[in-house]
């Protein structure tokens, strides 16, 4: 029987000798071949580990091979007027991968290129594609297709709570053991490059591939791979955002639930909780992290879930009760703040000289962050998971003042007041669309708060309306045109906002107040223009504008 033999440097490696995947992570190589260490232990999403000193690798040589077959195939098989508006990703790069997300234009489609042009042609004969393609999926979808759909997504997958290693799959879906990939998160990824496609050839498609999905995902917690129950996970979540986008509530908050239930039963509100050691398991059913990256994953995705069940409870116009309650009655949440990526990186190598990253001992951080406990942590994802928690709080708050009257002297709602206001003004100054979410959720909490209260209380409409221009300037301030997707919790808030400079527009005029409004209803416009801009991006926005012009309309505002 053939032997393989792990062969491992016995000195430190020399600048450049790293494998292409430990390079790409900024991840310590330890040089052993064929496979070293982090790849041996991420194998399914990373990939094959190379190492390119002697020449271009495999995956860098099959690039350039489709590369060049793209340009054949377009240039013989495709008629100018009938291509596809949108182009396969081709290598960016001297070291042969496309460029991170992060650094191409935003964009709310990247299409499939000649490739599935040329497959759309041979499918169809010529003909039209009629309406029996929405039930039913495209016979022997080329893999590469396969692979645009899922570049289509992870090119605005944060958008959609994507929580996992976004490079990672990038690299996976590229290389030659893709198919390789968890069915379940790959058939949602396909959901997603499909809805997120304007083509009509491709998006006639998509009540099938969510079909497809909803059957893998029925089935997902099923598997034996060691990561299923993150997998899993990562596809309820998206499931909800997908439902959200579209307006469909009711299959929204089912997956939302599901999410949140996946991921408290896997132990993940617990990690770092103070009766266990730094790399504790979290729950029998998930085995000990191998390392702080894995740990940092399991972290980003308890405070993915979180933030989406608290963006949508507050949202719930039905009233409906969060999956998650905080207080002596409430879930107890110890798993400490997220942060990047590069972060958990490096703590893993500092894990002794900068214990601050990531603490050995975690408890209660969702109360003392309530309380006003310092925690120091200002990671973008942090961020965005205390305001969803601000913003869920005034929410529940809220419905109860409606209910029984609360005095606005009362201790609860002076003490949440002055913590959304602190919160607030601490934030960073706007420098990416997740930092916009940040804000605007945060002026919406006090919008949310003071909604009982402005009738009566002059204060109350003061703070409010301060709220929403501060929305307004926002966007007054940002590129709006050029922000690419979004997340569809800005469809409600925006709403919200508006519904906000109508009311008080409106109670000026009965009071004869009339000419101070000009200045409300320019930042209402202001907002209205962006919603416009969106309006194409899913039915949620859609309706969002619909209700905001039916209150604009009825308020008889620039009539």
């Amino acid at each position: 029987m053939k032997q393989t033999f792990a062969v491992s440097p016995l000195s430190p490696l020399q600048k450049g000798k790293a494998c292409t995947n430990c390079r790409r992570r900024k991840i310590k190589c330890d040089g052993t071949k064929p496979m070293c260490g982090p790849c041996s232990r991420y194998s399914v999403a990373f990939g094959d580990c190379e190492y390119v000193e002697n020449g271009p690798s495999s995956g860098q040589m099959l690039e350039e091979q489709i590369s060049i077959l793209q340009a054949r195939i377009e240039e013989l098989e495709t008629p100018k007027n009938q291509r596809l508006t949108l182009s396969m990703p081709r290598a960016s790069s001297s070291r042969g991968y496309p460029v991170p997300p992060s650094q191409i234009s935003p964009s709310n489609t990247m299409g499939l290129g000649p490739l599935l042009n040329y497959f759309y042609l041979q499918q169809t004969s010529g003909t039209s594609v009629n309406q029996s393609a929405s039930n039913s999926m495209p016979t022997e979808l080329p893999f590469i297709v396969l692979q645009a759909l899922v570049h289509n997504f992870l090119h605005n997958a944060t958008c959609f709570g994507f929580f996992l290693d976004t490079q990672a799959f990038h690299d996976a879906v590229t290389s030659t053991n893709g198919r390789n990939l968890p069915p379940v998160l790959l058939n949602v990824m396909y959901l997603f490059g499909v809805h997120l496609s304007e083509d009509e050839r491709i998006t006639v498609y998509e009540p099938a591939f969510l079909a497809h999905a909803l059957r893998s995902t029925a089935s997902s917690l099923s598997g034996s791979h060691p990561r299923t129950v993150l997998h899993s996970l990562q596809a309820s979540v998206l499931l909800a955002y997908y439902f959200i986008r579209n307006a469909r509530f009711l299959e929204g908050k089912y997956h939302t639930s599901a999410a949140v239930s996946i991921a408290v039963s896997a132990g993940l509100h617990r990690i770092r909780g103070a009766q266990g050691g730094a790399l504790m398991p979290t729950a029998e059913a998930l085995p000990p992290p191998a390392d702080a990256l894995e740990e940092g994953e399991r972290i980003n995705a308890f405070w993915s879930v979180l933030t989406l069940n608290n963006c949508w409870a507050g949202m719930d116009a039905a009233g409906s009760p969060s999956n998650v309650g905080y207080g002596p009655a409430g879930l107890k949440i110890d798993t400490p703040w997220p942060l990047e990526t590069r972060h958990y990186v490096e703590a893993s190598h500092l894990r002794f000289r900068r214990p601050d990253l990531v603490p050995r001992h975690s408890s209660d951080t969702v109360a003392r962050f309530l309380a006003d406990a310092p925690d120091n942590v200002g990671s973008g994802q942090a961020l965005h998971a205390k305001a969803a928690i601000l913003f869920e709080a005034a929410t529940r708050l809220a419905d109860r003042y409606r209910a029984n009257s609360i005095s606005r002297n009362d201790p609860e709602f002076l003490g949440l007041d002055r913590k959304i206001d602190v919160f607030t003004a601490a934030l960073p100054a706007i420098q990416s669309k997740a930092m916009l979410v940040v804000h605007t959720l945060a002026h919406g909490a006090t919008i949310q708060l003071q909604k009982p209260l402005v009738r009566e209380h002059s204060s109350a409409r003061g703070k409010s309306l301060a709220a929403a221009r501060a929305v307004a300037d926002i966007l007054l301030k940002t590129d709006v045109p050029k922000m690419g997707l979004i997340d569809p919790v800005l469809g409600p808030l925006w709403t919200s906002t508006c519904q906000t400079f109508i009311n008080e527009v409106v109670r000026r005029r009965s009071q004869d107040a009339g000419s101070h409004i000009q200045g409300m209803i320019d930042s209402l416009n202001i907002v209205i223009a962006a919603m416009q801009i969106f309006s194409s991006h899913g039915r949620l926005m859609t309706t969002q504008l619909d209700t905001v012009r039916q209150a604009y309309t009825a308020a008889r505002i620039g009539g």
